[in-house]
């Protein structure tokens, strides 16, 4: 009997040792539902509902014509806070930081999309130009 004991005993640590182990932040890691809607001037809107994990790039949209891909991501351990990326084709559009990634707080944002180049890198310009807003990017989490 007790050999018995023994090797069901070593039959659950062996099953326990093959078994795939996740790590605990990935089972605490819930799926976060993400609800948008993409306004670009002279073009019909269009929204979407899609689940993100935390702390990873979640692909919002891929639309053609123009062509626009917004992506997102959500942070954990600092309230309500995330960064929002877009790239559009053939014209270029950026946000209002004159980048291609945009930081926002809350569980609602606007964020308007202009006309024109993003990421300048290093270098500043000595005038600022005005660039015509085209659209906007609404987001509810």
């Amino acid at each position: 009997m007790v050999s018995s004991n023994v090797l069901g005993c070593l039959a659950i640590a062996s099953i326990h040792c093959l078994a795939p182990q996740q790590s605990l932040s990935q089972e605490a890691a819930h799926p976060i539902k993400v609800t948008f809607a993409v306004v670009v001037e002279g073009k019909e809107p269009f929204s979407a509902e899609v689940s993100c994990l935390p702390d990873s790039p979640c692909h919002l949209a891929d639309q053609t014509d123009p062509s626009i891909e917004l992506t997102i991501t959500l942070y954990t351990g600092s309230g309500a806070h995330g960064e929002l990326g877009i790239y559009c084709s053939p014209n270029p559009c950026s946000f209002q930081n004159s980048r291609s990634r945009i930081d926002f707080s809350g569980r609602r944002a606007t964020v308007d999309i202009l006309s024109g180049e993003a990421d300048s890198g290093i270098t500043t310009l000595l005038v600022v130009r005005r660039r015509p807003r085209i659209g906007e990017v609404l987001i509810s989490y």
